[in-house]
């Protein structure tokens, strides 16, 4: 590319250097060249040389010459075509002073006699006002053309419409001086190419800028066909010129050649109109406003340029009127061809009619007034010190001249502030203050507050509407997503996140800030298409140390209009301190990202430590307190503040601290390995005796360096209590079916003596004495074997089947079981029991359970004695045990707790905790419920509630 770049570059420069070069000696000829003249205007014609006219100056002898008399000879020499006319004359023109008195013999027109006129031969100068003029519109041409290609050599058409400036610098500037020697034969047929070239170079051009015209394509035959009309006048002119035409009555005579000429120009014309219309037609088709304003000064220029030509010079011309030097500075119109499409082509400042009308008023009045200024010191004043010192007038020009000087600039910058304002009124001081506003955006680290202040300024400042901000995504580097927008409609999908390659902005400078000016891509079409239906028209990246963080994404002005160059200068300098407020803020973000995570890990961390259930201190090698959990707070009986940045020993009793000592070697608090210490007795001040394993670990850093000693309480009290509990559970389940098997042997002599007595009974009248004791003794036999039956029952494990069970009955039945406990206990028991309570389906040996327990409850919670009542109802089809004692009661706290295994609040070997909750679990698999009410020193209530299922 580079190579293409500077090969094409290269040819340019060659070219324009080539042409200025032969243009200049063809302008060294002409000034040099005098041209031989008689004052006569010769013609040809079918019989020779004629009169054309002799409006230069006449002859100096006999009758004036007349239109239509035919040159015979000159000095004796015969004339028979103008070619040999003009030969004589260079001749007779080398002669220094010029002839005078040539003889000329001359037919005239209405006798056919000869008459011999003596002439004087003038030398007169090629070069006129009308040369000046084509020359300084084809320098134009050429330098609007060179400086167009180089500065924008890649752009759509530049070498092209370099070339139509290279033909036209040729057209204006190359003239034949009537030599007819071979450089000159030379420039007249370049002349004669280029006025026939330019035309449909013109036009190609018109018709495939700055995309080809839909109506025509872009085909290589349609292409041909431009240029077909000036191949064949070019042929056709060769052909005239070597007279090959001359058989066909197409002589190459004066008459002809202006009629070359006329077709030639109107040819241009032509070209030039067609030229015309198809830019006004590429404007009405233009697709965005840029495009329609880019078109409309290439079609405003254009026109304006060739109408005046058109009208005040080819047009007089092609009716063979005289040219007028008035008609001739119409040829200054065509510099407005070159100038708009150079404006166009490179797209620079098509919106800055604004400004350049600002800039041009102020240059204007500060030029007059110090015009008028300059002028009254001289004349005023100047008048004034004539009178005391003539000499000193020179040195008052120079003074006013410095002073002009002086004043000019300032005059000037006030002259455009007063002008700026004016134009943009309530704005103009958001524009004077921008700049200083974006050198105060470092101060602002919030990164929404501070968009949102920068998409506000833009807004009020350039008066744009929508504003939208978009910010690179960090997984990715082409994704950009929508941050900040104002006056944007709701949030599309479209807009959401874009993927914008990196190279769109590679050659991207304040000039393409145009969205729509960017070349074709398949992305950039999309990112197009969707900002064009939300309105956004301007793009302005966001660099950061040649890094692109983000752009701005601008609409127009709420007037419609488009924004000027200054508007995007104030923006590009907005933009330069906005990327690194903007790469502040997100570095800020971050960081703030990064400390809310490790706090969000630290707090996590500590939460973890302070919610698990066993102890952990961590401890400096000095024996410092970094990390206490809330397990220590129970165990210990301190609160973690209390604690923290405390010694090890300040803390723990001497004892402990002996023990822990034992296992770390060397005076500071770090272990090399794990090491543990268990059922170590702990006794806190503040505290209760616990029994904890403790584990010593060493407390190792990220730099794997250890940092101290990392201490684990696994406080083992209740643990060690269930284990106490469990083996009085186990001593008396023994007990248990030890009494089962001795009530068991017991069971067999008491059957022995209740049969005896029963048949001593009926041995014995009623009247003896003996009969009573008798009766009595086996009542009480009988009540004893009840009594073991109740213990066989109660120790035996029962099936799981229910039956029908008679409640009250089961009731009286576990009471007698404890009939001799509560007396003596001094314990009174109240039955309220419901003679008509229907049976239930239920497990008896269960059921008695649960009321086996709850009875000993009650009578351990009332060891001074007191009152047991029991009830028995119905209630909504429920069958209910009520069961209340008077004793100790339960505390809030311990209700909580009554049905967990293991819990009791009897002392060590009284109780095993097991009791309620194997109450819970039978009344459970009853589907029934079993809750309790309690007031501490005023006794409990147990309520239990089975469901009523009836035998059928």
């Amino acid at each position: 590319m580079a190579f293409f770049k500077h090969s094409k570059v290269v040819l340019v420069l060659l070219l324009s250097a080539l042409a200025v070069y032969i243009g200049l000696l063809n302008l060294l000829d002409r000034m040099e060249w005098k041209t031989p003249s008689d004052g006569v205007s010769w013609i040809q014609t079918d019989r020779g040389v004629e009169v054309k006219s002799t409006e230069a100056f006449p002859p100096t002898t006999g009758r004036p010459l007349e239109k239509g008399d035919r040159l015979v000879s000159i000095s004796g020499i015969p004339i028979r075509n103008l070619d040999e006319y003009i030969e004589i004359l260079e001749l007779l023109a080398e002669t220094s002073p010029p002839a005078s008195g040539v003889s000329y013999w001359v037919e005239k027109a209405d006798s056919g006699t000869r008459v011999s006129y003596s002439l004087d031969l003038r030398l007169s100068s090629n070069t006129d006002v009308t040369d000046f003029l084509l020359g300084l519109v084809a320098f134009a041409y050429l330098g609007i053309g060179v400086f167009i290609f180089l500065s924008n050599w890649k752009a759509q058409g530049a070498f092209h419409f370099y070339l139509i400036c290279l033909v036209a610098f040729s057209l204006f500037l190359y003239r034949y001086s009537g030599r007819i020697d071979a450089f000159d034969l030379f420039i007249y047929w370049f002349s004669v190419v280029a006025l026939l070239l330019l035309p449909p170079l013109f036009l190609h051009f018109c018709c495939s800028f700055p995309k080809p015209l839909s109506l025509l394509g872009n085909t290589p035959l349609l292409n041909f066909l431009f240029y077909l009309p000036a191949l064949c006048l070019v042929g056709l002119h060769l052909l005239w010129f070597s007279g090959s035409l001359q058989p066909y009555g197409l002589p190459r005579v004066e008459r002809l050649g202006n009629l070359f000429d006329r077709i030639h120009l109107a040819h241009l014309i032509i070209c030039f109109l067609l030229g015309t219309g198809a830019l006004a037609y590429t404007r009405r088709e233009a697709s965005s406003s840029i495009h329609r304003l880019q078109m409309r000064w290439v079609t405003w220029g254009t026109l304006i340029g060739i109408l005046p030509f058109a009208c005040f010079y080819a047009l007089p011309f092609l009716l063979g009127l005289r040219i007028s030097p008035y008609m001739e500075v119409s040829l200054l119109g065509l510099i407005l061809v070159p100038l708009s499409f150079g404006y166009a082509i490179t797209k620079h400042r098509l919106t800055d009619v604004t400004m350049i009308f600002r800039e041009g008023a102020a240059y204007v009045m500060a030029s007059s007034a110090l015009l008028g200024l300059y002028v009254g010191i001289v004349l005023l004043i100047g008048r004034a010190i004539q009178d005391f010192s003539p000499e000193s007038g020179f040195m008052l020009f120079g003074l006013a001249a410095l002073l002009v000087a002086f004043l000019f600039a300032p005059l000037k910058n006030r002259i455009q502030t007063q002008i700026d304002r004016y134009f943009y009124q309530e704005e103009y001081d958001y524009r004077q203050s921008l700049a200083d506003f974006g050198q105060t955006l470092s101060s602002e680290i919030k990164l929404s507050s501070l968009t949102e202040r920068i998409s506000d300024r833009i807004r009020k400042t350039l008066n744009v509407v929508p504003v939208a901000l978009f910010l690179r995504e960090e997984s990715q580097a082409d994704l950009y997503r929508l941050h900040h927008s104002q006056d944007l409609p709701a949030r599309e999908e479209c807009l959401s996140v874009l993927e914008v390659p990196e190279e769109i902005f590679d050659d991207f400078d304040r000039e393409l800030n145009p969205l729509f000016l960017l070349s074709s891509h398949p992305q950039v079409d999309g990112i197009r298409e969707c900002f064009g239906a939300h309105h956004l028209h301007y793009l302005q990246p966001l660099r950061v140390h040649n890094r692109i963080i983000g752009f701005w994404a601008l609409g127009k002005r709420l007037s419609g209009e488009l924004l000027s160059s200054e508007d995007l200068d104030l923006m590009a300098t907005l933009s330069g301190y906005a990327a690194i407020a903007i790469e502040n803020a997100l570095l800020y973000r971050s960081l703030e990202g990064k400390t809310s995570e490790l706090a969000q890990l630290k707090a996590y961390s500590e939460n973890v430590v302070k919610s698990i259930t066993v102890g952990v201190l961590a401890v400096t090698p000095e024996g410092e307190i970094t990390v206490w959990n809330t397990a220590m707070d129970a165990i210990c009986g301190l609160e973690r503040v209390a604690v923290l940045g405390k010694n090890l020993s300040e803390v723990f009793p001497p004892e402990l601290v002996r023990t822990l000592r034992s296992v770390v070697e060397g005076p500071r608090w770090d272990v090399a390995q794990t090491s543990r210490l268990y059922k170590t007795y702990i006794q806190m001040p503040e505290g209760q005796g616990r029994l904890v394993n403790i584990t010593l670990a060493p407390f190792v850093s990220q730099e794997d360096v250890v940092a101290g000693t990392l201490l684990v309480f696994d406080d083992i009290t209740e643990k060690v209590q269930l284990e106490n509990q469990l083996l009085q559970a186990e001593k008396l389940s023994s007990i248990g079916l030890l009494a089962a098997g001795i009530a068991h042997e017991i069971n067999t002599p008491l059957t022995g003596v209740c049969s005896y007595t029963q048949m001593l009974l009926k041995e014995t009248p009623p009247q003896d004495r003996r009969h009573e004791m008798l009766k009595k003794i086996e009542k009480q036999g009988f009540r004893a074997s009840r009594i073991v039956e109740s213990l066989l029952n109660l120790a035996r494990v029962g099936d799981s089947d229910f039956q029908e069970v008679d409640v009250n009955s089961l009731m009286l039945e576990t009471l007698s079981l404890l009939d001799y406990q509560f007396r003596a206990n001094s314990i009174d028991v109240k039955l309220d029991l419901d003679p008509v309570l229907p049976s239930t389906l239920a497990n008896g040996g269960k059921l008695q359970q649960v009321f086996m327990n709850l009875f000993l409850n009650a009578k351990d919670a009332m060891p001074e004695g007191g009152q047991l009542r029991v009830r028995t109802h119905c209630e909504d089809s429920q069958l209910v045990v009520k069961i209340e004692d008077t004793g100790t009661g339960i505390s809030e706290e311990d209700i909580k707790r009554i049905y967990d295994p293991f819990f009791t609040t009897k002392e060590l070997g009284k109780g095993t905790g097991l009791g309620l909750s194997v109450c819970y679990g039978i009344i459970q698999e009853h589907s029934g419920r079993i809750t309790v009410t309690s007031r501490p020193g005023l006794g409990s209530a147990f309520r239990v509630q089975l469901p009523l299922k009836r035998v059928h």
